[in-house]
């Protein structure tokens, strides 16, 4: 099953969820959106509508390496997953962060620290930078999933979940091409993974994602 959407409400939140079965909420990465805001999304989804949610960027500031300030964020950040009944946490880095034996080190040890949390599925989106199997390797036997992007990455070809983001091909304020998207739609579409989230993250998502989903016929 795939859950396509965006990142973030890129139009007034009441008309995305009568167009879209998904959304990233992405406030959480930037504050903590107030509960009455949150127990309006959910009373305005409508049944089977997917919530995921982005980690505090806090958490990730320092290279993953543990703060007050990200400590701090993340304990504000759980109750808004709660409330969402996020189906998965998306942890994502700074660009700048390398794939040194020390940051990678960083990376693991934080989601070590989370492995007894009663949380939704955590996915990790490495820097781009960064070679897929360095990040599949520095959480190896984590139950950590790594974010892909459908253009750099292959398909996925095993797994109960597994998540594609699209961050734009030349970046946030850039658009897809049609050509692009068919090549994402068919990454996408050669996957084997019983769950599939997608989420488009550029300037233009909101379009891109609906030509998206016409693509793969959702």
């Amino acid at each position: 099953m795939i859950h396509l959407g965006c990142s973030g409400f890129p139009v007034p939140a009441t008309r995305y969820l009568k167009e879209f079965r998904a959304v990233e909420v992405a406030d959480t990465m930037l504050g903590v959106p107030g509960p009455a805001l949150v127990r309006r999304w959910r009373r305005e989804a409508p049944e089977g509508f997917l919530f995921t949610a982005l980690a505090p960027k806090e958490v990730s500031a320092d290279g993953f390496k543990p703060t007050a300030a990200g400590q701090s964020a993340w304990e504000c950040f759980l109750p808004v997953v709660r409330d969402l009944d996020a189906r998965a946490i998306i942890v994502t880095s700074t660009p700048d962060m390398t794939a040194s034996k020390i940051n990678r080190g960083a990376v693991r040890t934080f989601f070590e620290g989370l492995a007894n949390e009663r949380i939704p599925p955590l996915i990790w989106e490495a820097p781009a930078s960064w070679e897929l199997r360095d990040a599949e390797t520095t959480v190896k036997d984590l139950a950590v999933v790594v974010a892909r992007d459908p253009l750099r990455h292959p398909p996925l070809s095993r797994g109960t979940l597994g998540c594609f983001r699209l961050p734009g091909p030349a970046g946030f304020k850039s658009r897809y091409e049609d050509p692009a998207l068919e090549a994402a739609a068919a990454t996408i579409r050669a996957s084997r993974c019983d769950e599939m989230l997608v989420a488009l993250c550029n300037v233009d998502m909101y379009a891109d994602a609906k030509r998206l989903r016409k693509m793969l016929e959702l």
